[in-house]
């Protein structure tokens, strides 16, 4: 049964989803079920009626909006938190609010030894000819026992390795979500962005800028010229990358503990222009040293134009070049 501080934290946490976005969550947690809602508050209601571990674990509840929603609260996890160290940190939280009541626990009963009992009996008060002193009795007939059953669904168990899977989808929707509002901060003064900390020191780049009959090639072979690289390329041409996020996300993992990533998305310089597109590619792996880090060892980065760019090159994509937009594969050497 949810505590009242349950439903207070909860509501507080839901109110920060668009409404669209509770309405995915809630066919999320009801797993579709028919279940149809046409306003916030209603979607709200079914999803306090839940308990909160049950809403917060959905895939629908991304694992960025629960970090920023504890620490708005004074809670700091610790670094790189799994999805279920911040479910566990949201009870924390909600058991240290002031009018957080411990749910009582009904006493368990003690087994008792077994005794011999003895059958009601009912007397029949008619006395049998032959035993003026004895009475007949009898035992009244057992009736048998109906078998009850819960309307309440069996939940399926999840298997390790799914739940593996669901926490790595949702490590790499935070991923490639954080990458570009990095990278678009990238020589903004005072914003959070890329920095050698999200690469290894030997972490390569290929670019390449399609256009027309023109092409564009850089290479890098270290950190600090890859970062130098992308910041000239955003600031040369003044672009905005979009990624997206809802299907242009693709990922695999190696057998050697590689993840390979591909985005894709749109170029944009200011509001309302469209100027090309993009394609990305990554490979990341875990630091050994940092447990739960993991960085960027390679990536490809190629971008074709739908118009000409704010320098006055002109790198209008021909048709036929739009048909064959795959980045090589990465040479594991």
């Amino acid at each position: 049964m949810s505590t009242s501080s349950e439903k207070r934290l909860l509501k507080e946490f839901l109110d920060g989803f668009e409404t669209t976005k509770l309405f995915e969550l809630v066919r999320s947690v009801y797993h579709g079920g028919g279940i149809r809602v046409n306003t916030q508050e209603d979607a709200e209601v079914l999803l306090l009626s839940q308990p909160y571990t049950q809403v917060l674990s959905s895939k629908k509840v991304p694992i960025t909006n629960l970090l920023k929603f504890l620490i708005s609260k004074g809670l700091v996890p610790l670094p790189n938190p799994s999805k279920s160290d911040l479910i566990l940190a949201f009870k924390t939280l909600i058991e240290n609010q002031p009018d957080y009541v411990k749910p009582i626990q009904p006493p368990q009963p003690k087994m008792q030894p077994f005794q011999s009992m003895q059958m009601p009996v009912a007397i029949n008060m008619m006395e049998s000819p032959q035993n003026n002193n004895m009475t007949q009795h009898y035992y009244p007939p057992v009736q048998p026992i109906q078998p009850s059953f819960s309307n309440q669904q069996i939940s399926v168990q999840k298997s390790k390795k799914d739940i593996l899977h669901e926490q790595l989808e949702e490590f790499i929707e935070v991923f490639a979500k954080n990458f570009y509002e990095l990278f678009n901060n990238l020589g903004v003064p005072g914003k959070n962005q890329l920095d050698c900390r999200y690469f290894y020191d030997s972490c390569t780049l290929k670019v390449k800028i399609l256009g027309g009959n023109e092409e564009i090639n850089e290479n890098c072979e270290d950190s600090s010229s890859l970062l130098q690289c992308l910041l000239s390329v955003k600031n040369a041409h003044q672009l905005f990358f979009s990624p997206n996020l809802s299907d242009g996300v693709k990922w695999k993992k190696e057998m050697h503990g590689l993840i390979k990533v591909h985005i894709g998305g749109t170029l944009h310089q200011g509001i309302g222009r469209l100027v090309g597109m993009f394609e990305q590619q990554f490979v990341l792996r875990e630091d050994p040293q940092a447990e739960n880090t993991w960085k960027i060892c390679n990536t490809n980065l190629m971008m074709k134009s739908m118009d000409s760019l704010r320098n006055g090159s002109t790198l209008s994509i021909q048709e036929s070049q739009t048909n064959n937009l795959e980045i090589n594969c990465i040479d594991y050497k």
